[in-house]
């Protein structure tokens, strides 16, 4: 099994597509901060998401948000217009959980630490296998 967890901003505004069996999903970018202060460093993941997870992303991901994003990644690589070797890594989103809010991304001072989910989002998991609050014994 393969599974990546990955948090950062948004570089752009989601789009919404379909395949061409008309199945809608949902593509945006996601730049992780990597390396230290020093050499910073930003690596840009491609997210992918489909069914209600993709409906749910276009209407409440913004770019500029800072989100944390759960999925399996893939890895691809090609040859670019000017004939370079280019590499890729997608994520296919299975949880997306908001961190910031619209108000929390224009503003700079923002210490707010609390995660907001998506809607409907946990919806995409085995709902067997879910904890209840109940179910904790502390």
């Amino acid at each position: 099994m393969k599974k990546l967890i990955i948090t950062g901003n948004v570089g752009r505004e989601p789009e919404l597509r379909a395949d061409q069996n008309g199945n809608q999903y949902t593509t945006f970018s996601v730049g992780v901060s990597v390396g230290t202060k020093q050499a910073p460093k930003t690596d840009w993941v491609e997210v992918s998401c489909g069914g209600k997870l993709a409906d749910i992303a276009k209407s409440y991901v913004k770019k500029g948000s800072k989100l944390l994003v759960e999925g399996y990644p893939t890895a691809n690589a090609y040859i670019n217009k000017e004939n370079k070797p280019v590499a890729s890594l997608r994520l296919y989103a299975n949880n997306i959980e908001l961190l910031s809010r619209k108000e929390d991304d224009a503003s700079e001072d923002s210490n707010n630490s609390n995660v907001y989910n998506l809607p409907e989002a946990k919806e995409t998991s085995n709902a067997s296998n879910a904890l209840v609050s109940d179910d904790i014994p502390f």
